[in-house]
């Protein structure tokens, strides 16, 4: 441990280690054995990889964040240090990432910070077998754990690299983890229950919990007037969605509260100049989503106002660790509001996929699209988001299952559809490479498109060019590549093709094993539907309990102890002796007349499900793809029973027969156009086709391309998706 005290006072200035962070380090670097570490936020657990990685003499400490933003702030922290660290991620260049790759291969790095997904790149894996990993640092472990808020499959993965790589020594770093996580978390890690898990109380005796009611936004900002005059530092009020902050904004500002917003919707140089001049201020006032907060570290931020109420307990304890880490008086306020809570709920449901489009993805877009000429899968998510009215995130989570669950295929590295190219010189572009087969190939498809080869910038999409020329796509991406790398062309690649190896025979033409596996799926999703519900309540619950609001968040954190006699002294709670009175039922039964007028204004009846997002406000790709997030009648039913809801949407689907509407009245059809997907597809010759299965049990001809382009059957409306 003498080499880990010099470290910390020779490079990182410090005196003294804190909280456990010695205990922690030295269980890696002298006992060389794994370890899980549970500090609050801002407790210092970066030190404890940082320091073991500038310790060890050879190999190289891989650290997992899943933010980019966060690799690259540690990463330059720690080069102002003089030490040798990389992030390694889809913004560098190629001539940055090749001097990443000579970095760790000639032992010059010490730490290199990686997102979860590099772990799926064949290549990356590869260059792993060539040095030594000393260790494997996974920030933000708790999202391992499916009984976790965060839960990310890719997360699963990771444990799966450090077996197979015998990586000897992994520390897991998280500030919300529960009992239960922090033993998921051991379990998938191999981590010592009983002497490897370094925790310190999450109880913050500077922090004063506080819960305010409110019947709506106009309440809750009068109420919040005199909070902020009175103000003696920085605030940082929280609220749901983006368009909160405009409207919360515009209101404090009508009051004479000047205030700046944050989200992730606005431009990144706006959300730098908002963070940087936050950063600087000594009573500034930010609005945001949870998009702010990550990385930033103000000590003197005086008040965390959550003026819509948190969806789990692990998010409130994030966000409110972020007040007055300075150890002065600083205030946490949470208000409660009736009319919150149905929307609250409603992003429970909006991952949740329907069974029937559950087993139409896997039927058409997973088991019934050709594999690739070298027998590997290949999925365009973004098209089949839209095709089958699957969120983004979901999808990943469905493919991660049929690999970790099911065991039918294994990620490997993605590549891209979409190339854009600008030339940057005429005289290097003279000399690049234009005779070689597939060079004319991408010059003949630039100018079939309209811009001619000497146009810029062009626009080439490979994998449809290679089923039309018959060429590899990795010949025409060679040649794009070639032209980048002789400083003749700048490229922009997109629309990333995720691959998949298949390790077991797929169950093409198999309906009911296919409808077996939609049926486990949908099940998961329900669960963690009703998982997340529960975890919105289980705010409630402590935000109206009658126990101290700190002692409370500290048991939820099985931190039972750590409030001396179970009282803070200074919470809502403790100061008025009881519980606060507020009445969560906001919903109501369905109305039958706004019924009508939504089931008109969404003709289409295969979904329920989607139906009912429509009704209650929540958005979904199919919905986004036909324009309907903006209809005056979206979100008018927000407030009513779910369960009734979508009850009678369904009754109403049932008698319909579950079909799409006729081409006439479909509220999702788009404008037909000429797809580039529709043409390829007709010089393919053999379209993969299946039965698609409608939610009445009824089957009809559907086709799926995975170049985006997806009709149910012929001579009906309803939707097409694969619009890029």
């Amino acid at each position: 441990m003498d080499k880990a005290r010099q470290v910390l006072k020779e490079t990182f200035k410090f005196d003294n280690f804190r909280l456990a962070q010695e205990q922690a380090i030295e269980r890696l670097v002298v006992h060389n054995k794994s370890a899980l570490v549970l500090f609050p936020t801002a407790g210092g657990k970066s030190l404890c990889y940082q320091i073991p990685a500038l310790c060890f003499d050879t190999g190289i400490t891989l650290v997992i964040s899943p933010l980019i933003s966060l690799m690259r702030d540690q990463v330059d922290a720690l080069l102002r240090r003089k030490v040798k660290a990389a992030s390694w991620d889809s913004s560098l260049t190629t001539e940055q990432a090749r001097a990443v790759k000579d970095g760790v291969l000639n032992g010059d790095l010490k730490m290199l910070y990686v997102a979860p997904e590099k772990l799926n790149n064949e290549g990356f894996v590869q260059l792993m077998t060539q040095v030594d990993i000393n260790l494997l640092a996974v920030d933000e472990s708790h999202c391992i754990s499916q009984w976790g808020a965060s839960f990310r499959p890719d997360y699963l993965k990771i444990a799966r690299f450090a077996e197979e790589f015998s990586v000897p020594r992994v520390l897991c770093l998280t500030a919300t983890a529960t009992n239960q996580v922090a033993e998921d978390i051991c379990d998938s890690f191999h981590i010592d229950k009983n002497g490897g898990i370094f925790k310190t109380p999450v109880y913050r005796p500077n922090l004063a919990f506080r819960v305010k009611t409110a019947i709506n936004l106009d309440d809750k900002i009068q109420q919040l007037i005199p909070m902020l005059q009175k103000r003696n530092g920085p605030v940082v009020i929280y609220v749901t969605l983006q368009g909160d902050t405009v409207e919360c904004q515009r209101k404090l500002s009508e009051k004479g509260i000047s205030s700046r917003i944050y989200h992730a919707g606005i431009a990144s140089e706006t959300r730098t100049e908002v963070q940087d001049w936050f950063m600087n201020s000594t009573d500034g006032i930010v609005v945001c989503t949870i998009a702010f907060g990550m990385g930033i570290d103000k000590a003197d931020l005086r008040q965390v106002i959550h003026l819509y109420m948190p969806k789990t307990l692990e998010n409130y304890s994030q966000e409110v660790g972020r007040a007055g880490r300075d150890g002065k008086p600083s205030i946490c306020t949470m208000f409660l509001c009736a009319e919150d809570i149905p929307v609250l709920e409603n992003f429970a449901r909006g991952d949740t996929v329907s069974k029937n489009s559950l087993q139409l993805w896997l039927d058409s877009g997973v088991f019934g699209v050709p594999l690739a000429p070298d027998g590997a899968l290949e999925a365009n998510h973004y098209a089949q988001s839209k095709t089958f009215d699957i969120r983004s995130a979901t999808l990943l989570n469905l493919y991660a299952q049929l690999e970790l669950k099911f065991g039918l295929l294994r990620a490997i590295t993605p590549c891209y559809q979409v190339y854009d190219y600008t030339i940057r010189g005429s005289d290097l572009w003279k000399k690049a490479d234009k005779t070689s087969k597939a060079a004319k190939t991408v010059l003949q498809y630039a100018q079939a498109k309209g811009q001619g080869f000497t146009a810029s910038p062009c626009h080439i999409d490979v994998a449809e060019t290679a089923t039309i020329s018959g060429l590899a796509r990795m010949d025409l991406v060679k040649v794009i590549q070639g032209w980048e790398l002789s400083g003749a062309v700048e490229v922009k690649a997109s629309q990333v093709r995720h691959r998949y190896r298949v390790l077991k025979e797929l169950p093409s033409g198999k309906p009911a094993l296919i409808a077996a596996m939609a049926a486990q799926l949908h099940e998961g999703q329900l669960a963690a539907e009703n998982e997340a519900i529960e975890k919105l309540h289980q705010v409630l619950t402590f935000a109206t309990g009658e126990e101290c609001l700190a002692h409370a968040l500290a048991l939820h954190f099985g931190s039972d102890g750590a409030v001396p006699g179970g009282a803070c002294g200074i919470c809502t709670q403790c100061t008025t002796g009881e519980g606060v009175q507020f009445d969560s039922n906001y919903t109501h039964t369905v109305d039958p007349t706004m019924l009508r007028a939504i089931l008109d204004a969404c003709r289409d009846r295969d979904d329920p499900r989607m139906v009912a997002r429509f009704a209650i406000g929540v958005t979904s790709p199919r919905l986004t793809a036909a324009k309907l997030t903006s209809h005056p009648l979206f979100g008018k039913m927000v407030g009513t029973n779910y369960e009734l809801l979508l009850a009678s949407i369904d009754a109403e689907c049932a008698a319909a027969g579950y079909e799409p509407a006729p081409p006439d009245s479909s509220s999702f059809s788009p404008p037909k156009r000429k797809t580039s997907a529709s043409v390829s597809k007709s010089k393919r010759g053999n379209p993969s086709s299946s039965q698609s299965r409608s939610s009445s049990g009824s089957y009809q001809k559907s086709t799926y391309s995975p170049y985006g382009n997806y009709s149910r059957g012929r001579g009906r409306g309803g939707y097409r998706g694969g619009r890029r």
